[in-house]
């Protein structure tokens, strides 16, 4: 296995001196500090904006008289929006720069998700979810071929993996503000509680898109914030980085569409994901049916989402030291997999189950992050943001698929079980697919 350093100046490049080793945590220690807490604050809202339906549902559909299909539409409706424009987003925000697409993507989805407040009518309510998707698409994947522009791909799985753990910490979040909102701001003002809560939540967007407008720098070369010495070591850091991992053969769109490595990423992506969204809908309604109420549910809920950010940070950071992803993703694949299919053994005893679900976040909040530090090692930076948004797209089509899926299997079996199972297998696959289909040539001078 080929474990030379990504930090060379050549061909016959040697070891860093521990003071240079020093030298650039510093520096990177740096640019985390000044990216990381903003951008992780956006994906908070972000994922508050994509999902604060599901609690308004809760009053608008007797107030409205929304049925369940509706509201399973709508969720559809969002996606759709959502992937078909990931890919112009993306290119765009190659194009502009991370700080106008920023402004442009949080100040349109925060504009949209507080006109729901607006909404009566099952049209209404289809045409703004579907608007959220267009101006949310590209958000994540933007983010992250953000991050293959500072970090070097040895040092980009921590870095993805502090982002996702926003991701995580969401959920934790979600559910007081919104049954705190509608619960003592209804009537306020005239307005309703799911009101509130849309308009509470999709403001602070739009005020983020300005701060993120003004306090995010496009590239290293621009930012005012790094001396010259740093913009000159950070820009030696990835030209070395891309030029050890090969990542300057590819540098078009069409190279990306056409790249197998990108299409299977994208697919093993939809696997982990299958698991994401599937959790993400349908855990309250396990955690339900093992008899517990909407307020042990809540506090139930947390353990999960603890556990998955806990082994996002420790895993990523991990597997960038070991300068290896493969068996980082599959070992994390398995446990997850491991995690779901043990919770079917235990659905009349709430603790255990809720453990095996925590499992089951581990596993699958560390894999995925694994996952999204393999595509920036191998492409360009001009076929990065193409195959980043493919990748996405591929993989975010899991939450129209899982939640479907799920539902039917529910309603066949009149459980959770095979559900679970084939959410467990579809976990098991993925890691096969890294440890045997993914080639040598996606996962650059790391360790295989």
């Amino acid at each position: 296995m080929n474990t030379a350093t990504l930090d060379s100046a050549g061909a016959s490049a040697s070891m860093p001196t521990p003071a240079t080793t020093a030298e650039d945590a510093a520096l990177f220690r740096k640019i985390t500090w000044r990216l990381m807490p903003l951008l992780c604050v956006c994906y908070v809202l972000n994922y508050l904006d994509r999902t604060n339906v599901g609690y308004a549902q809760l009053q608008m559909k007797e107030q409205l008289g929304f049925s369940d299909a509706v509201f399973g539409l709508g969720a559809g409706i969002f996606f759709i929006g959502y992937a078909v424009f990931e890919i112009p987003s993306n290119l765009m925000l190659a194009k502009i720069g991370v700080r106008a697409t920023l402004l442009r993507i949080m100040g349109l989805w925060g504009l949209a998700s507080a006109a729901m407040m607006f909404a009566t009518t099952p049209t209404q309510f289809y045409v703004l979810r579907f608007l959220i998707g267009v101006f949310e698409a590209g958000f994540a994947p933007g983010v992250l071929f953000y991050l293959t522009l500072w970090f070097p791909s040895h040092r980009r799985a921590q870095a993805t993996a502090l982002f996702f753990m926003a991701f995580g910490a969401a959920p934790i979040v979600a559910g007081p503000i919104a049954g705190l909102t509608m619960t003592y701001l209804d009537g306020v003002m005239s307005l309703r509680g799911w009101q509130w809560l849309f308009l509470l939540e999709g403001v602070p967007s739009v005020l983020l898109g300005i701060v993120a407008f003004r306090w995010l720098s496009n590239s290293p070369a621009q930012a005012p914030w790094l001396s010259a010495t740093e913009k000159q070591r950070v820009a030696r850091l990835l030209a070395d980085d891309q030029a050890a991992n090969g990542a300057t053969e590819r540098h078009t769109f069409g190279a990306a569409m056409r790249d197998g490595r990108v299409w299977l990423i994208g697919f093993m992506s939809f696997l982990i994901i299958l698991g994401i969204y599937a959790l993400s809908f349908w855990q309250p309604t396990i955690l339900k049916s093992m008899g517990l109420s909407v307020l042990q549910i809540g506090f139930y809920a947390v353990i999960p989402a603890v556990a998955g950010i806990a082994a996002n940070l420790v895993v990523g950071r991990h597997s960038d030291r070991r300068k290896e992803r493969r068996w980082h993703f599959a070992l994390s694949a398995v446990v997850g997999a491991a995690g779901l299919a043990l919770t079917t053994l235990f659905m009349h005893n709430a603790v255990a189950a809720v453990l095996c679900l925590a499992l089951a976040s581990m596993g699958i909040s560390a894999a995925f992050t694994v996952l999204w530090s393999v595509p920036g090692t191998f492409m360009s930076k001009s076929a990065a943001a193409a195959g980043i948004a493919l990748i996405s797209t591929i993989g975010g089509s899991a939450g129209l698929v899982a939640p479907m899926m799920v539902g039917a299997l529910k309603t066949m079996t009149g459980g959770f079980t095979a559900s679970l199972y084939v959410l467990s297998g579809a976990l098991v696959l993925s890691a096969l697919l890294m440890l045997v289909a993914l080639p040598a040539s996606a996962l650059g001078r790391t360790k295989r």
